[in-house]
């Protein structure tokens, strides 16, 4: 192996050595601030379809740096009609803001009847993944494989790292965890 060789595979680990340090380091950050939390994710989910009279479709934290951040909650109106970002404090629970969002791509994806018929909610994903990984959940997205209704969540855990894990919304059971 040449010298110019090793020197970049040197420089490539070492890249991806900071890369995975700073992940670590993010995720240990987000599960310690979750931590003081007064208000979890779920709970600011259930803040969030009443707020918007619907169903929740993304939920996913919002860490700041210094201070506790917020939940920034997706909500689908029960008619199909209107996608709404709510944001809720943690120490609160009190929506904070609220915005219209354009959903013609989130339908791309997923149909409102899907959604509504899936026997499985966001919360009840999260609180599956949770079990699943031992942490707290950051980020949460509902996504749809063929006919079925699928939840993608990421946990924080305690040693810094986090773990994706995949719920269906036909049994409310995890499909994959990594």
């Amino acid at each position: 192996m040449t010298t110019k060789a090793t020197a970049l595979l040197a420089a490539l680990a070492v890249g991806f050595a900071v890369t995975g340090a700073q992940a670590a380091d993010k995720a240990a950050r987000e599960d310690a601030t979750l931590s003081n939390a007064k208000v979890s994710l779920t709970q600011a989910i259930g803040i969030a379809e009443k707020e918007g009279s619907g169903q929740a479709i993304s939920a996913d934290y919002m860490a700041k740096k210094g201070a506790m951040g917020s939940y920034d909650i997706k909500v689908l109106s029960t008619d199909g009609t209107k996608l709404t970002e709510y944001r809720v404090n943690t120490s609160t629970g009190k929506v904070t803001k609220a915005s219209d969002e354009p959903f013609e791509k989130m339908f791309t994806r997923i149909k409102p009847t899907e959604l509504q018929n899936a026997a499985t909610s966001l919360k009840g994903a999260i609180t599956t993944a949770e079990n699943q990984a031992g942490g707290k959940a950051v980020d949460a997205d509902t996504d749809r494989t063929g006919d079925t209704v699928r939840y993608t969540v990421k946990v924080a855990k305690a040693d810094g790292t986090t773990e994706k894990v995949k719920v269906n919304g036909t049994d409310g059971k995890v499909a994959t965890a990594k």
